[in-house]
This record gives structure tokens, sequence and C-alpha cells, in this order.
């Protein structure tokens, strides 16, 4: 029997044991865990398998523990990244949203994800994780759409969603808006261009320059103001993006500018398009870079766009939301931004606007889904008013456990500094905008109002629902108060929640784990969770994220294929850290997995010394030496007789005090989440003071070592299995047939 069928042979048999499945009728104590939700774009990855192990092995620890343990899982169905994957399916066939329509496009999606939903299940339970697949949930699952639509109605209801036409971070490929955390940075060495704007007034120019009046500056008029040292004619503005100056409103200069306070209140002539543009003074507009003036394009940069409001300036816009030139643009309409940059830049280059040109290396936005370069437009979403939420959040994050402990603060910083949340998503995969119109009126449903009434067009964003999480997973609200919009209470809500532990990469701290926290306390008024643990993200030996597009991914299957599952989950628990990332290769991982393998052969090679090459005497003898220990598997009691200091071998005390100190050691560990320390110190105990020093010295005295012998093994399966679940229990059933190792108390000190 090979070892992938005898772990699913293992894995089968905890299952229809029933050793997986909470109870929330028991009278044991309860601890939660609430498994992340992995997207359903595709197969999970390396640092998919590093956090369900993690969690896993807590798990398993609190079910020893004696605890009632709910470990729930969950798929989230990822609105954009889900619709752009399926999308590209799609595409292979010349097929798209607009060819099949919105009815034909939703059921081949539901059978896209379908295929990838199953193929989670799958890699979950090869890797032994123990969770109550009975409540396994889906972001899309009736239950969690009621509890989606009495979120929004309850904050429709309490004034809080708006809808209106803001600024937004929007991508144009995944053409729909985004949050800014959900933006990465690129650094980029790009052209910063220093462009002169001619300033308007009452001077005649002189025939001389040839131009007789024209506002349009010319490198004539550039060479005539340089010749007669007129150069207090234009003011530079440094720039990144010219081909924006097309929807250019204004020119901002900090307080009191050396060179430019001369011309506040009066009009600069935009270069491109002639127009008159006001220049005032603010106290945004960063000193230190470019010239101090700063260009204002409302329709094009957040913080334009305030800017802009504050001083009355119109909005317009250059860039579309395919990210192409509008008729702003004039000739230039239709061309892709590099391309509109490079002519624009030819373009003033030839009107002699351009002072110089120098190399700018910078952050630039892009999705982190697609990685395409996001541009600020505006456009009409709906938003929540954050700051309520925020305010209350702020007052209970202390009652959080963070791990690591700056967490709080940073998410506190987040927090102080918030905005209104963009919740609305150009898309049509994800809950509907529960926002149905007949002619002017509207209505908040969940299904039509009736004849006539349409409903909006746009999606919730993703997040929307996942904030929800740690609630509508246990089934909050209740179906009987759902549709009055009044939560209620549940047998599952009332014993788990507020989860005990909480896991995740610290990329989606905001996005997740802040607004959890803000809708758990305004919805529930209680923390979601008591312990938050961020642990590390794997990366490449560079510092650069696995990816696939990169091509540096490690594949779990692959490690678990060539390794087994329990070297794996071993080698992962070693970048477990709170908060800290591990640069890893195929080759360095491959070590790990190799050196506990090896670890794992030397534990089945520790069990066949003790029990199969268990000496005759013994094996056949009902009244064989016990010495100080017998052991009673059958329940799982462990009956120590203290004998006389004299009678009681050096070695024995030795190496139960080792034993002690491991016990002591891994328990606190565990609890604190300290997996990788748990791991280190089982390994050096198993390894070095059991087999190499308390082992080989036993040979000479086999007979009264055996009791000794089998009670530190039976204790070390005890404490491995969290982390080693097939290896513990495959040799456990050797010495129990018909017994689960999940089913034994946790180790406790002699």
């Amino acid at each position: 029997m090979d070892e992938q069928t005898s772990e699913q042979k293992l894995y089968d048999f905890w299952e229809k044991a029933g050793l997986f499945k909470a109870d929330p009728k028991s009278s044991k104590k309860p601890y939660s865990l609430l498994m992340p939700p992995p997207n359903v774009n595709g197969d999970l990855h390396l640092g998919h398998a590093m956090q369900q192990s993690i969690l896993d092995a807590v798990a398993r620890f609190k079910r020893m523990q004696g605890f009632d343990v709910l470990l729930l899982p969950g798929v989230d169905h990822a609105g954009i990244i889900f619709e752009s994957t399926f999308n590209k399916e799609l595409a292979k066939e010349n097929l798209s949203k607009q060819k099949l329509g919105y009815d034909s496009w939703m059921k081949r999606a539901w059978k896209f994800k379908e295929k990838i939903y199953n193929s989670f299940h799958n890699t979950w339970t090869f890797l032994g994780i123990s969770a109550d697949w009975s409540r396994e949930v889906f972001t899309l699952d009736p239950k969690i759409q009621q509890a989606t639509f009495v979120e929004f109605k309850t904050l429709w209801e309490q004034d809080l969603i708006y809808k209106g036409a803001y600024i937004v971070e929007w991508c144009p490929k995944c053409n729909t808006a985004i949050e800014d955390v959900e933006m990465e940075y690129e650094e980029r060495k790009e052209k910063l261009y220093y462009v002169k704007y001619q300033i308007q007034n009452n001077n005649v120019i002189p025939a001389e320059a040839g131009i007789h009046g024209s506002r349009i500056i010319s490198q004539r008029l550039i060479v005539f103001w340089t010749k007669y040292g007129m150069t207090d004619q234009f003011i530079t503005i440094a720039t990144a993006r010219p081909e924006t100056i097309y929807a250019d409103c204004g020119i901002a200069v900090f307080p009191n500018h050396p060179k430019f306070a001369k011309f506040i209140g009066k009009f600069a002539i935009n270069p491109l398009n002639n127009n008159q543009i006001p220049i005032f003074e603010d106290t945004r507009v960063e000193k230190d870079f470019g010239t101090g003036a700063l260009k204002i394009t409302p329709g094009h940069d957040p913080l334009d766009f305030a800017i802009g409001k504050d001083h009355n300036l119109p909005i317009l816009h250059a860039i579309d939301k395919l990210g192409k030139m509008t008729d702003l643009a004039g000739d230039l309409q239709g061309l892709k931004i590099a391309e509109a940059r490079a002519k624009v830049a030819e373009i003033l280059e030839q009107n002699g606007t351009i002072e110089k040109v120098e190399e700018y290396t910078h952050s630039v936005p892009v999705c982190e889904r697609c990685k395409t370069t996001v541009e600020p437009l505006i456009s009409e979403e709906w938003f929540i008013k954050m700051k309520p939420l925020a305010e209350k959040a702020l007052k209970n994050l202390d009652k959080i456990n963070f791990l690591p402990k700056n967490y709080d603060k940073i998410l506190g910083d987040w927090l102080s500094g918030i905005h209104d949340w963009c919740i609305s998503r150009n898309l049509w995969w994800g809950h509907r905008i529960p926002i149905w119109y007949k002619g002017n009126q509207i209505q908040v449903s969940k299904d039509s109002p009736g004849e006539d009434w349409v409903q909006e067009e746009k999606v919730l964003d993703t997040w929307f629902s996942s904030g929800m999480w740690p609630l509508s997973t246990l089934n909050w609200p209740s179906s009987a108060k759902a549709s009055e919009g009044k939560p209620d209470k549940s047998d599952e809500l009332e014993k788990y929640f507020p989860w005990d532990f909480e896991l995740t990469a610290p990329e989606i701290k905001y996005l997740w784990i802040a607004r959890q926290i803000m809708l758990s306390l305004w919805f529930k008024d209680s923390i979601p969770f008591k312990n938050m643990f961020f642990h590390g993200t794997l990366r490449g030996i560079d510092g650069k994220k696995f990816s696939k597009s990169l091509g540096n991914g490690i594949n779990p299957y692959d490690l678990v294929q060539l390794w087994g599952v329990d070297a794996t989950r071993m080698a992962l628990y070693s970048y477990s850290a709170p908060g800290r990332d591990g640069r890893t290769s195929r080759q360095i991982i491959d070590e790990r997995c190799r050196n506990y393998r090896n670890f794992g052969t030397k534990i089945k090679n520790i069990y066949r010394f003790i029990y199969e090459l268990k000496p005759k005497e013994i094996a056949t003898s009902p009244t064989a030496p016990r010495n100080d220990i017998s052991t009673t598997l059958g329940t799982d009691v462990i009956a120590i007789r203290q004998l006389p200091e004299k009678q009681s071998h050096i070695d024995n005390k030795k190496i139960l005090e080792e034993l002690n100190k491991t016990i002591n050691d891994v328990t606190k560990n565990l609890e604190s989440f300290q997996l990788h320390l748990a791991t280190e110190t089982l390994y050096e105990f198993i390894w070095h003071k059991f087999a190499d020093v308390y082992i080989e010295k036993s040979k000479d005295r086999r007979a009264e070592a055996q009791p000794v012998l089998e009670y530190v093994f039976q204790t070390c399966l005890k404490l491995l299995h969290p982390f080693m679940p097939f290896l513990s229990e495959e040799l456990w059933q050797k010495i129990a047939p018909g017994e689960s190792i999940m089913t034994k108390n946790w180790p406790k000190t002699i």
C-alpha cells in the first residue's frame, strides 16, 4: 500500500468517525477557527498550504485539549479576479460577455466555478485539513446572500450608503472601480517633463516675436523671452503625465513661493488647447517636488480632485475608462496612454514648451489582480460613510490579540485616516446591488418589487460580503428575522462567535481584517475574533512573491508527491513565524522536506525498536517488570507509580525531565501560535535527546527501560499529531488498533 493510499485511508477513517465535526450542543468549551476563503480562480498555492496547515495544527491541538472545535472552511467568489479568469477562458472559444449575454454568461460562469471549487476540496483533504465539511460555505450561497442583503439594507436605512460621482481608482483592463488597498506599486523609471505654461496678462507681445497676439506659446516666443530676459512670462510645471495636460483646470503653488507668488490670481494658458486656467496657492502642494507648482487635473488624480473641489474647478477627462484618450485630446483621440504620452511630448517639444526632461523613479499603482496601471477617474459609484464604523473599531482594537503585536497600531493608523469605501463594481459576478429603480423611485429589495422595476446593474465589492464572513458563516441573521432586516440569535453564533482564531497574509489587513472588525462591531457590537495571526509571505530568494507569471511558484502537490504530507507540513511550519516573510526556493524547500521525511523515517525506526523488537520475555510475560511507569492505552490513562528515589534509574529521570520540559515548551508555543518553535523543540527532543541518547543507553537495560520507552514514545506521538497527523495516527493505530490519536488527551507533565 503506497503512502498516498495510506493517507487517504486514514483521512477517510477520521471523516467516517465524525472527528472533524463541531457540536453546538456539546457541553465542551468551544474553540472556533475561521478559514480565510481562498479565491475561486485557480489551484491553491504554497501560501495557502502553509496557511491551512497552521489552522489545522491549532485545531488538532485544541481538540486534544478537550475543546469542541469548529474549523469552518469556505471559498470566496472573488468578483474581479474570477470574472477576469473566466473571460480569458471564454476568449479561447472566441466568446465574450457581450456575445453570450447575461443569462448565458452566468450559466457558464457557475459551471466554471464548480470545476475550480472541487479542486479546492481535493487540496484540503490531501493536506489532512480537519475542517467541518458539513458547514462549508461559498460567498454566493443563499445564506451569505441573505446576510449581505441585510447588511446593505441596514446601512442604507442608517444613511451610511450613498451614490455619487467621485474620483475612484479605475482598472482599465478589469473595467471596474477598485479600492486603493487593492493596488500594488511598481517602481518605474519614467521621464519627468518640465513644461512651461504662458502667463496670461495684459502685456503686448512685440511684433518681432512673430505671433501678433496669439496665445499659443511657440519656440519663437520662448527665444524672444530669453533674448530679452523676460523669463518671468511663464510658470514651469513638472509632470510625469503630460498626456493629462488636456484636462488641466488650474495651477497650484505652495504659499509664498519665491518665484511664482507674483502669479497668484492670474491665469496661465494651457499649452495644448489654449484654455485659460487660474493660478492659486494651496498648502497641499509639495514644496520640494519639481518646481513647487502643480498642474491641477481634477479628473485624473485624487489630490487634484480634492484641490479642485475646494477651488471650484471644473472636471475634465482626457482619458476614458478603457485607458484611451478622449475627444478632449483632438487628433490623439483613441490612442492608448503610452502612445499618447510620446505624441504629447513631441508636440510640446515642437512648441518649445519643454524646459528640460529628467529621469524619474517613482511608484506607479497597478491592479493587484491584472497588473494593469490604475487610472484615477471620476465615476458614479456607491459608497459607505466609513468614519462612524472606524471610530467604533478604534475603541475596540485593544480587545484583539494581534500577532505580531504591532499590527494593532498599523490597523489603528489606517482606521484613523480612513476614507469612504467605494462598494460598487462594474461586474456581473457577485452580489447584485439590491437597489431597484422605477422612474424617480428607488427601493431596497432583494427581489423585484414588481412590474417595471429595474435593478442596479453593478455588483457589490467582494469585500462587502467577505467583511461579514465571521457573522454570515454562523447563520447571521437567522432566516426567521432576515426579511425584517433584524439579526437574531442562533446556536452556532452564540457558541462560536467571536472566533477564537483567525489568520491571514499581511497584504489584506485593510481589505479584509479591518473591515471584518468594523462590520462585526457595527452589527454585533463585538470583535470578530480574539486572536488575529498574520503569517509571513513566502517569497523567492530575490524577495519577489511567488507567482505563476514569474515562473517562481512552488506547487504544494509536487512537494507532497515527492516527500509526503507530513514532511511538507513540517517544512511549511518552519516558515510560519508571525509576520516574518520567508525566502525560499524549490531547492531549499526540498532540502527541508527531505530532512523532515528523514525525521519521519527516524520515528518509524523508533517505533520498530520499541515495539517490534521488544524482548520476548517482555512481550510474552504478564509479570514482566514495569519499573516506574505503566500504560493503559484503552482508557488513555498513563499511570505513574512513584518509587523511592534510589530505585529509579538516573537515565529515566533525565529523559522524563526532558519530556516534561518538551511538553511545557510545545504547549506554550502552540498556545502563543509559535508553531515554528514547537516543531523545532519536538525535532530536537525526539531525534537527539530520546533516540540518540536515551534509546542508545537503554539497550543495556532493555527490559527495565521498556515502560519508559513506551510512555515517552506515545507522548511524542501525541505532541506530534497537530503537525504530522498521518504518521502519528498510523503509528498510534499500530499500538492501539481502532483508536484514533485525535481522541486522546493532550499530554501533561508528570
